[in-house]
């Protein structure tokens, strides 16, 4: 049976020969303690669920807390990646590009130095041909000159015969 505090209020007591009767008094007071009991141990109860609740959203907000502090660190791990390997990249970048130009100066400058052969090798072959043609020309005045040098002398030889003959 639940009392109401109303129902305290109202509860009304029979006059016994000196005053109220005890015995119902007394009754109507079990009744009011053990519903007090009652409540104060239900009071208890929730306080306690309460806390254990309290307790159970606390370690939820820890690890939400632990969880958020996880996931910012995560990112600023994956941003600091993302950023070293980008610097790492251009880095890369950079030294190919230097690179490249590099070995591009070294071959223009060694397409200059083949131009630069072909050229000082076409001038050679001009002056060897000129050389090759004045010798030619030597040689041709010399076996001229050998062929009358030749005519002279039969012709002398043919004189000196008909001479003696």
């Amino acid at each position: 049976m639940k009392i109401s505090p109303m129902d305290i209020q109202r509860q009304t007591f029979a006059a016994g020969w000196r005053g109220y009767d005890k015995e119902e008094v007394r009754t109507y007071l079990g009744l009011v303690a053990e519903e007090l009991a009652a409540l104060q141990r239900e009071r208890d109860l929730l306080h306690q669920q309460s806390q254990n609740l309290q307790a159970v959203v606390d370690e939820a907000r820890e690890r939400e807390a632990i969880l958020k502090n996880t996931l910012l660190t995560a990112q600023r791990a994956s941003e600091e990646i993302k950023e070293n390997a980008r610097r790492s990249a251009d880095s890369t970048i950079k030294e190919a590009e230097l690179q490249a130009d590099r070995l591009l100066e070294l071959a223009q400058a060694r397409a200059h130095e083949v131009e630069r052969g072909i050229l000082d090798l076409r001038g050679h072959r001009t002056t060897l041909r000129t050389d090759i043609r004045a010798f030619i020309t030597r040689l041709t005045h010399l076996l001229d000159l050998q062929e009358e040098a030749e005519l002279e002398d039969n012709l002398r030889f043919l004189k000196r015969r008909e001479e003696a003959r």
